[in-house]
């Protein structure tokens, strides 16, 4: 079931569950003061990210199996065109068809790699008791480079874009939520220079790297929460 993400804004965004080198351990609020969300999700300090919310007493001991929701994908604002006229100044471009397709297909492969390599999570595609479902959403998108630019032998830019990502998880069967985590970022990796090349393979790189980013703390997350419950 789709979330309609009332609790999420970017003007708020920049998140985890796990811990980060010498930073202080996650801590989950509580008492009269805490931040909770309209569903009851407390919010989280500390986390590796930007903003994290969990369900107080959170335990993942009975869960095995994950359900992969195919990702949202949401523009900041309308974008005009793919392409950019003579003259223009645009810098809010549409992703073209297979591009989005691609955005899709590489965050789709970098969560089930993060979450299945060695021995990991098992994916179904059926709700069940030990069932956890992951709905993932790409908003708030901001394209800068237009495909047109992808073609040309020699294009730089100090920025590809941002977006923002949200993730929910849920029971499978009772659909009742039990963590929010978001994060905002430019997935460009610039040179020394401060710009970076503009071409579908210096794009797809940044691109991946960015999931791998994501979802390598959100496999460390969910094993860590398996095995040892929130207090």
């Amino acid at each position: 079931m789709k979330s309609p993400l009332k609790t999420v804004t970017t003007a708020g965004i920049l998140v985890g569950l796990a811990g980060c080198g010498a930073a202080p351990p996650p801590t989950v609020q509580t008492g009269p003061d805490a931040e909770v969300t309209a569903d009851g999700l407390h919010r989280v300090d500390n986390s590796v990210m930007a903003m994290a919310w969990v369900k107080p007493d959170l335990n993942l001991q009975g869960y095995t199996k994950l359900m992969i929701e195919e990702v949202t994908v949401a523009y900041q604002k309308e974008p005009r065109a793919t392409t950019q006229s003579p003259g223009s100044s645009e810098d809010n471009f549409a992703l073209t068809p297979s591009e989005m397709a691609n955005l899709k297909s590489w965050f789709h492969e970098a969560v089930v790699t993060a979450l299945t390599r060695d021995d990991g999570w098992q994916i179904v595609d059926a709700p069940g008791p030990d069932v956890l479902l992951i709905s993932a959403y790409l908003i708030d998108l901001v394209v800068r480079v237009p495909a047109q630019d992808m073609s040309r032998q020699r294009t730089y830019t100090r920025s590809y874009g941002e977006v923002t990502l949200v993730l929910e998880l849920q029971d499978s069967e009772s659909e009742e939520f039990l963590a929010r985590v978001a994060d905002r970022r430019d997935p460009t990796r610039a040179t020394d220079n401060g710009l970076a090349r503009v071409s579908p393979s210096f794009v797809r790189a940044d691109v991946q790297a960015l999931f791998d980013y994501w979802t390598n703390p959100l496999r460390q997350s969910l094993d860590e929460l398996r095995e040892a419950p929130l207090p």
